[in-house]
């Protein structure tokens, strides 16, 4: 027997740790790398999951999947991480259905953010979205979702000033920065890593007169690109142990999965140094921050900066919220249509049928403009009803699918 809403409908769910509960020196163990996100698409086509993205950044590592399996995505995210299944259980969330659909609206509108309002995100779960898609792994429902979900973010963005003024991962950088010295005039900086973060602290760092600021990269070629545009010097990234003898801030955000600054770095190291690293992994080897006159932050102590910029963008939370709502919901009544299509159509065939039978049986007795009357006449009435029965259903859906199965029984749909 046909059955119009399958017993194993697939949910929405996302699975993983955040920077909301799960500290640094953990969540880099949970940092999935590009072949490491391939495998777990791979491995997961194969075991049947209808759609899933991975997103990996600083300050997250998630599935988001559409599946009627939550269990085999606990065992790929552990499989796949370099964490321990404790370490899993302890600091991992699990989200599904409208929880879950809720939250990727707030994520991609900034809401829930290490800098609240950081739109950075996006470009992130866009690039994502992709991978996925064009290893074949995103289906219909989740294509969907994200059209909804990028409506919202452009909404956000142009409605409300929830992403107005510098608050990024940058801007916290420059601002504690800021707040620990009165004045950068006389302080030599070395920014390690130009990549997004990096040159984005760059730029924000120029606006402050500074002694002397200096760009190294692992890819000299790009840090120069950089360097030109902004008058600043280079360096060798084996010339680092010498730039650090008399550097007063050093900023790291190479991006590495391993450390790429290291104790040895710091021998002839005599003035105090203020160390930063943007990176998660974190990229400035544990244990440096024990070296006398160095003083070491990493991403998660950023998250306690506070400022105007952020006091105002809190204020339009409550209308970002309006906004998200409104695509949500437009999303739901989408997938309820997709849902109950099937059956809709069921119930309008029948009824036709029934229709279309009554009128076969009394053609002997009716001429041919009275047929044309009559067809004329019952496809009216039986739409009405098809369509009232229609509004019935949708309405009565969103809360219990007991009304399917009642509609199914009293028309014989399942014959």
């Amino acid at each position: 027997m046909q059955r119009y809403l399958s017993e194993t409908k697939s949910i929405f769910f996302s699975i993983g740790i955040s920077h909301w509960k799960t500290p640094i020196d953990v969540r880099e163990k949970f940092n999935f790398s590009e072949s490491a996100i391939d495998a777990i698409l791979k491995e997961t086509k194969t075991l049947g999951v209808e759609s899933l993205f991975v997103v990996s950044t600083c300050n997250r590592a998630q599935f988001f999947a559409h599946t009627h399996n939550a269990f085999i995505l606990k065992e790929l995210y552990i499989k796949h991480s370099r964490a321990s299944e404790k370490e899993f259980e302890k600091y991992h969330f699990q989200l599904s259905g409208d929880d879950a659909v809720l939250h990727l609206f707030e994520l991609c509108c900034g809401l829930d953010s290490l800098m609240l309002g950081d739109l950075q995100i996006v470009s992130q779960i866009k690039d994502a979205v992709k991978y996925a898609s064009n290893k074949e792994m995103l289906d219909g429902y989740t294509h969907r979702l994200m059209q909804f979900v990028m409506q919202a973010y452009k909404d956000v963005r142009t409605d409300t000033a929830i992403n107005e003024g510098p608050a990024s991962v940058a801007h916290g950088a420059v601002l504690f920065i800021k707040q620990r010295y009165k004045s950068l005039k006389d302080k030599k900086i070395v920014l390690f890593g130009t990549g997004e973060i990096g040159e984005t602290t760059a730029k924000n760092l120029l606006k402050h007169a500074h002694k002397e600021m200096v760009l190294i990269n692992r890819t000299r070629s790009k840090a120069e690109a950089i360097a030109n545009s902004l008058g600043l010097r280079v360096a060798n990234i084996e010339d680092l142990e010498k730039e650090l003898t008399n550097t007063d801030i050093l900023i790291v955000a190479t991006g590495a999965m391993e450390p790429t600054v290291y104790t040895k770095h710091f021998k002839g190291v005599e003035n105090n140094m203020l160390l930063l690293d943007l990176s998660v992994p974190r990229n400035i080897e544990p244990g440096i921050e024990k070296l006398n006159g160095v003083e070491l932050i990493d991403m998660d102590q950023l998250n306690n900066i506070q400022d105007e910029t952020l006091a105002m963008r809190r204020k339009n939370i409550p209308k970002a919220r309006t906004i998200i709502n409104l695509h949500k919901n437009e999303f739901f009544d989408w997938v309820l249509m997709r849902d109950l299509s099937p059956v809709i159509q069921a119930l309008h065939e029948k009824l036709h049928r029934y229709r279309t039978d009554e009128i076969e049986q009394q053609k002997f007795r009716l001429s041919d403009e009275e047929i044309k009357k009559a067809n004329k006449l019952t496809t009216s009435v039986v739409n009405k009803i098809a369509n009232q029965a229609t509004e019935y259903i949708k309405s009565k859906y969103r809360h219990s699918e007991e009304v399917v199965k009642m509609m199914e029984e009293m028309f014989k749909l399942k014959q």
